[in-house]
């Protein structure tokens, strides 16, 4: 056994019924590295991870923790043993303290009685000027940004000594500033001697920060590299298996492309709460023939509700919406479509789908009169059939069959039946949130090419992502949103990182 290894896992498997989830993989994690696991939607990462913190156990293998064998039962013994794992989604008191937080479950007592708030505070204290986290110990978790919640979420697991901290996907939910932070938080994690194991699909982030990269597909490992001495298109091809472009216009100058008229136009557009606190503050937008507009910020700035404004689910108190030059402001949702406007909403499960129907009614809902599935008051079913089948192969549905239910489809599977059906109307404008969401690498690069496939049919693209990577390959402009406002629209050939990020978070410096 390598002294030199805090993990090793010697062909590990698991099996969920008849799908098998990891095969003989072997996984070797050195001590004082940051190791990144990436692989698509069910390459096995996240059952894999569970095991290694107690949740599942393997079917077979072993595992080896500091040169000897051990099994983890759940996730306390994994704890003892010195591995912790931070989850995407927090698991923080927001009604507490950051040190209440860091004890929870395992309050310092007086006289085994008594909380003993002072020690707590202190020893968070120390914890946090270790790592240099910037964080007050007695603050309220709730008045915390999402990036310093995240903070403690890692000293949640250190604070117990833990020598392999595992973060799962851990900047899905960060603004770009508090993602860069984050990566100079890991790297000082490695610089102070702890083993960090990282899971993420971005790519651009393995190479940031990683030391050796590992990549698992359909339950394999298929590779590991030193992250220096393979690009990102490497990666991706070991991920996916072929060759993936997630870079959008190829060889195209954004500056040297024109477009036609507007076909979606909002005017100081305005929406207040029961409360009368203002969610949409006087927008103005203007998306033209074979536009990608891309709109970028941090969820909960007013992107759901500006979505749902567009889309006719939610009034507007001022202002008007128009769609090809007709005002559709006090259009229903119906009517809306009627006159050409798509709609895939962030909410696949709330606002895309009906759980209870089938796939091919789902994909029918909004396509009956126009693929001639509605006949004189009649469904021609095996038309019905025919237009789901289609769009289930065109978009890779896995596990779809057109009358089997929805809701029995995974995730990413669930956004692709809404993505066949609001694609194949071919909409003028055509409104698509968080388009990518639960999608892996391979999925995303087809909805990237449809994207752009309908803009270069002159449809109009209105794009909300909070994937900053996405708005830059798709946008050929870029609005950023703050606080229910738009802060600034850029031109493509402007735009860049930095700024986006300061517009991102209120910052006026660059604010028009």
């Amino acid at each position: 056994m390598d002294h030199d290894n805090i993990l090793v896992l010697d062909s590990i498997g698991k099996k969920f019924g008849d799908i098998v989830a990891l095969e003989n993989v072997d996984l070797s994690i050195r001590r004082g590295e940051v190791h990144v696991v990436c692989g698509e939607n069910g390459a096995g990462k996240s059952t894999l991870m569970n095991i290694l913190v107690g949740i599942h156990s393997a079917d077979g293998g072993k595992i080896f923790f500091n040169g000897k064998e051990t099994k983890i039962r759940d996730p306390l013994a994994a704890g003892a043993m010195g591995i912790g794992m931070v989850h995407q989604h927090f698991t923080l008191v927001p009604s507490m303290s950051v040190a209440e937080n860091l004890f929870l479950g395992h309050h310092l007592l007086r006289f085994g009685i008594f909380s003993d708030h002072r020690t707590m505070v202190e020893r968070a204290d120390i914890l946090i000027d270790t790592y240099s986290f910037a964080l007050d110990p007695e603050a309220i978790v709730s008045s915390l940004s999402v990036g310093q919640r995240q903070r403690v979420e890692i000293l949640k697991a250190l604070v117990f000594d833990a020598e392999l901290l595992i973060l799962d996907e851990p900047t899905a939910v960060l603004t770009p500033p508090e993602v860069e932070e984050l990566l100079k938080v890991i790297t000082n994690l490695r610089d102070r001697g702890r083993t960090v194991l990282f899971i993420t699909h971005k790519l651009r982030e393995v190479k940031a920060v990683s030391d050796r990269v590992t990549i698992l597909r359909r339950g394999k490992n298929i590779s590991t590299h030193i992250t220096k001495t393979v690009t990102e298109n490497d990666i991706a091809r070991d991920m996916v298996g072929r060759d993936v472009f997630l870079t959008g216009r190829q060889g195209q100058d954004h500056g040297m492309r024109t477009f036609g008229e507007s076909v979606l136009q909002l005017e100081n557009v305005s929406i207040t709460n029961s409360s009368g606190r203002l969610l949409l503050d006087n927008i103005d937008l203007d998306v033209r023939a074979g536009e990608v507009l891309g709109v970028a910020g941090v969820d909960g700035n007013g992107q759901t509700e500006l979505a749902e404004a567009i889309a006719g689910l939610i009034p507007i108190q001022a202002g008007a919406i128009r769609l090809d030059g007709t005002d559709i402001t006090h259009v229903s949702v119906a009517g809306r479509q009627e006159v050409g406007l798509g709609f895939v909403p962030e909410d696949r499960l709330d606002r895309g789908l009906s759980s209870n129907m089938s796939v091919a009614e789902n994909m029918a809902a909004t396509n009956y009169l126009r693929e001639g599935i509605l006949r004189r008051g009649f469904v021609d079913k095996d038309q019905l059939t025919e237009f789901t089948q289609k769009g289930i192969e065109q978009f890779d549905i896995r596990g779809a069959k057109p009358d089997l239910a929805v809701a029995s489809l995974s995730g990413g599977n669930m956004q692709k039946v809404v993505l066949a059906r609001e694609f194949a109307r071919e909409p003028k404008a055509l409104l698509v949130s968080q388009p990518t969401r639960g999608l892996d690498i391979g999925a995303s690069e087809f909805v990237y090419s449809e994207i752009l496939s309908a803009a270069d049919k002159g449809n109009g693209i209105l794009l909300i992502s909070s994937e900053l990577s996405e708005i830059f390959a798709l946008a050929d402009r870029i609005a950023v949103i703050y606080s229910g406002c738009i802060m600034q629209v850029l031109t493509r050939e402007d735009a860049d990182e930095e700024t986006i990020g300061i517009l991102m978070n209120g910052g006026k410096e660059h604010a028009a």
